[in-house]
């Protein structure tokens, strides 16, 4: 059976020696004890992290930190620093947005957690120095979360699985009333699998964390199934390059490159937790596609308090569930292509509404079509059709009329006037707008086709990330970031740094209208663009194929 304890504690113990390095060790500084961050700052929060992994080490036999005295010096004034910097009210500060935070200070203490439990199991007269004054952060720090709030939806099931550990740990019967407050709401899990805040890249993976959590402090099966629906509805946002679809995310993920690897615990805790080989076989291809790229994931603490978990499920049959998808997700207003190695995504009520990736080489696609405050195709509708997905938008013109007689505002300062809600209107001209989505061998083919006004310019914009070339049977031009291209007819074969390739046309132009209005998407400036533009009606047959390497226009 594969193991990655030993690899991880090995990983972990070089993690400690480094955080050793950036621990503030002059007495006579206020920040004592605390430690450097790479923007010379010492972030509270951040210290109770590291106590709970310097402790896990502290405290394990086969670390080449067990017991040592160097670490219990810096442990001891980790301490110190967390002693001086919580907030009366037993909180500690998130210092680039949030003060004395109960929800931050959740998270902190949840992660102090599994240090607590290792410290715990081990009998050594040498870690008696530690135990009642992290037992008194657990005890001051809980208090303060059961009476404060929180911001979003995640913070409530890091606040309710802190509290009900807490309670396990302190006998404090409060904190575990506090936390049924919050679980009384009921679970923000839908039927799709997807949490309230739709964070692939990130607050899935809060969440899942949270949900194990949950089950670890009640012994409640809901709560391991609720991180299992979500961890295999998370098959569907894996991209060929094996990063994570961020582009829907209504958090800070939103369109970073982010890889799997924070997941790899939780496949493999879901795994153990509900003896499934299949999630333990997804967590060991994470863990390979960790080490391809160089990374590890930071996960020791959990392999050090249940080491029988290590590599279960690893030598099972695995079937790549996230290369072949086709899943229309209703709530989330978007659906997900996959097919080996490209996929497609398409988004409801965005103006970046598709985007298309082979291998690492991607590329998303806007629609220009100004017409009065509406600057950019949104589609108003995302639905499965029989061979494929259709989004629908509607678009029309208005202006305003007088005031009648009778609701004159009593003022003349046109900005004091309530214009967009009691002002009259007449609409204008109208524009339809449908694009269907038919999954083809290699990629898509995309169907415009406008109804309504007529002679209005439309650019359909194709952004590529820049690094290697663009090219039709006329022209051949390195792909730069910022710059564009209007290209009047042919396939466009755009060809990322790795070799990826994408084509797609036949394009089409009968103007040049490249400038944008307010409030339109934002032409990057870290992609290559490639405009196609018609003037409406416009009905166009766009295809759009991952080409393999050794094929030429």
């Amino acid at each position: 059976m594969t193991k990655h304890r030993s690899e991880l504690l090995h990983e972990l113990d070089i993690y400690i020696g480094d955080l050793l390095e950036r621990q503030l060790t002059d007495a006579g500084d206020p920040r004592y004890g605390g430690f450097w961050t790479e923007l010379f700052h010492v972030e509270p929060r951040q210290s109770g992290f590291f106590l709970g992994e310097m402790i896990a080490a502290f405290c394990t036999k086969d670390s080449r930190w067990y017991l040592s005295r160097r670490l219990a010096r810096g442990i001891r004034a980790v301490l110190t620093y967390m002693e001086n910097h919580q907030r009366p009210d037993g909180c500690f500060d998130l210092t680039p947005c949030n003060y004395a935070s109960p929800p931050d200070t959740a998270f902190m203490v949840n992660a102090l957690l599994n240090g607590w439990w290792l410290l715990e199991k081990c009998d050594a007269p040498e870690a008696d120095f530690m135990r009642e004054p992290v037992y008194r952060l657990i005890d001051t720090t809980s208090r303060g979360i059961a009476a404060g709030g929180f911001h979003t939806p995640n913070h409530r099931w890091a606040i309710a699985s802190c509290l009900l550990s807490c309670e396990k740990i302190t006998g404090n019967k409060a904190l575990g009333e506090r936390a049924r407050q919050f679980l009384a709401e009921g679970l923000d899990i839908n039927e799709d699998g997807e949490f309230a805040e739709r964070s692939a890249g990130n607050y899935n993976q809060v969440n899942d964390d949270q949900m194990f959590r949950l089950y670890m402090a009640t012994g409640d099966q809901v709560y391991l199934e609720a991180a299992a629906k979500n961890l295999e509805m998370m098959y569907s946002y894996f991209d060929p390059d094996n990063s994570v679809f961020t582009n829907n995310s209504t958090r800070q993920d939103l369109g970073k490159k982010v890889y799997a690897d924070t997941y790899y615990i939780l496949y493999l805790l879901a795994a153990w937790f509900l003896k499934r080989p299949d999630l333990g076989a997804m967590a060991e291809w994470i863990w390979k596609d960790c080490r391809r790229r160089g990374a590890y994931p930071r996960c020791a603490e959990w392999l050090l308090l249940f080491p029988e978990m290590d590599g279960y499920g690893a030598e099972s049959p695995f079937i790549a569930p996230f290369e072949q998808v086709d899943r229309l997700f209703p709530d989330s207003d978007i659906a997900r292509i996959r097919d080996g190695r490209w996929s497609c995504s398409i988004l409801k009520g965005k103006a970046n509404c598709l985007y298309f990736q082979h291998g690492s080489f991607s590329m998303y696609m806007t629609i220009y079509s100004n017409l009065c405050d509406r600057r950019n195709f949104l589609a108003d509708t995302l639905e499965r059709t029989e061979n494929g997905y259709r989004m629908k938008a509607h678009a029309a013109g208005w202006y305003y009329l007088p005031f009648p007689e009778d609701q004159r505002p009593d003022t003349s300062d046109w900005w004091a006037m309530d214009n967009p809600n009691k002002r009259p209107k007449t609409e204008g001209l109208p524009l339809d707008t449908v694009l269907d989505i038919v999954k083809r061998p290699e990629g898509i083919d995309l169907h415009i086709k406008t109804d309504g006004i007529d002679q209005l310019p439309l650019r359909m914009e194709f952004s590529f990330l820049p690094g290697g070339y663009v090219r039709t049977e006329h022209f051949l031009q390195r792909a730069k970031a910022g710059e564009s291209i209007n290209v009047i007819d042919g396939m466009v074969e755009a060809c990322g740094p790795g070799g990826e390739t994408i084509t797609i046309g036949p394009a089409f132009s009968a103007h040049d209208f490249t400038d944008r209005m307010g409030g339109a998407y934002p032409l990057s400036d870290k992609h290559y663009t490639v405009y196609f533009t018609g003037y409406t009606p416009v009905e166009r047959v766009i295809k759009i194929r991952a080409k393999r390497k050794d094929r030429h226009l």
